[in-house]
């Protein structure tokens, strides 16, 4: 067939394509023409055309002579050892192929070693705002499945080794033959009998009921950032359960809760709150003392400040969480009236209110002043 068909035009590619493009159209075509999903009788033929132009400009060396002279080595598909029947005999092998090798036979390579990632840990921690001033050592009591130290992991007493799955054969996964309204369908399952691993365990390790991981109690510290906010998380890489043959540790994820502080109100690193002020320290101007997360701070108050405004006391805030100083504290002061006043606090309000309103106390108001023509 060689010698009569242009191997360039059974893929539908360029003579100088590049091999990734050779590739990535033999994969489609693999797709479309197997005889495990395409029921048409002439797939079969097209996809051992298919195999054999992939298998001789797949490689640099029987490309170059196949475009010198039209054959290689005499002879067109020598490399393919029977044709598609043995590259591909189903359509998991072509699963795997396309997939970089991680179909279900690699799986079941991976089970069958006993390849199993640990998994992720899960903890709180509580905080208060003042914690978060800077960084703080946390440290936290965590249960975890370490490798069993009697079997090393194997699962199997010492002195005893496992076995090899009945069932699969040591595959770790079964196949299937079915006759369908398409044709002959091949599927493959994972092993009911072992799971995956194809393995089964004779004798199971007594220290470790045959799981290969034992339950234990470590103490592990953490360092909380300073600046941390509500629901943020630490992840610590390694410090999860540990994995089986040589299957890495999962994570310690830590999430972090901060408790509100009735004081002030937080916007990531800039603090805010309400400052309750007397009426005369609005109206004459004072000094007044502002509770921080450290202690107290001084605010100078101008006379004649209205309520409500806004002071700025930098460097009073939150830290940054990435660094770069801390955030400021908002203070808005707020008119503070009094729900009960004494016979002489009466007295003297009304006479401000008085002056004020430009009238002796217990008088008439004035004339309104008329406006000049």
């Amino acid at each position: 067939m060689a010698d009569k068909v242009d191997l360039y035009a059974v893929l539908g590619v360029a003579r100088d394509a590049p091999q990734d493009e050779i590739k990535r159209t033999f994969r489609r075509l693999a797709r479309e023409f197997h005889p495990d999903v395409n029921p048409d009788p002439q797939a079969a033929e097209h996809f051992k055309e298919i195999n054999l132009a992939y298998e001789v400009l797949s490689d640099p060396q029987k490309r170059q002579q196949y475009d010198a002279f039209g054959t290689t080595d005499g002879r067109m598909g020598m490399g393919m050892g029977g044709g598609f029947g043995e590259r591909f005999g189903s359509f998991s092998d072509i699963f795997d192929f396309f997939f970089g090798g991680s179909g279900f036979g690699n799986v079941a390579e991976a089970r069958r070693r006993g390849y199993h990632p640990g998994e992720d840990l899960h903890k709180a921690v509580h905080l208060t705002l003042t914690d978060c001033l800077q960084d703080k050592p946390v440290e936290l009591s965590v249960e975890r499945r370490e490798v069993c130290e009697a079997c090393g992991g194997s699962r199997s007493e010492p002195g005893s080794q496992p076995m090899a799955c009945p069932t699969c054969s040591g595959r770790g996964v079964v196949g299937q033959v079915r006759e369908t309204f398409f044709g002959r369908m091949t599927t493959t399952s994972t092993c009911p009998a072992c799971g995956g691993e194809g393995l089964r365990i004779g004798e199971p390790c007594h220290s470790c009921r045959g799981k290969g991981l034992r339950q234990q109690t470590r103490r592990i510290e953490v360092t909380i950032p300073a600046g941390i906010e509500h629901g943020n998380a630490l992840r610590l890489g390694g410090k999860g359960h540990s994995g089986l043959g040589g299957a890495p540790a999962g994570d310690l994820l830590v999430s972090v809760s901060v408790e509100p502080d009735e004081r002030f109100e937080r916007q990531g690193s800039e603090l805010y709150m309400m400052l309750p002020v007397h009426y005369a320290d609005l109206a004459l101007g004072a000094t007044v003392v502002v509770p921080s997360l450290e202690g107290q701070a001084d605010l100078r108050i101008p006379a004649g400040t209205e309520s409500h405004q806004e002071f700025l006391l930098r460097g009073q805030g939150m830290p940054k969480l990435r660094g770069g100083g801390r955030g400021n504290l908002h203070v808005h002061v707020v008119l503070e009236v009094p729900k009960r006043l004494s016979k002489r606090q009466r007295e003297l309000l009304s006479q401000l209110r008085a002056e004020d309103q430009g009238q002796a106390p217990g008088g008439a108001p004035p004339e309104s002043p008329r406006r000049r023509r």
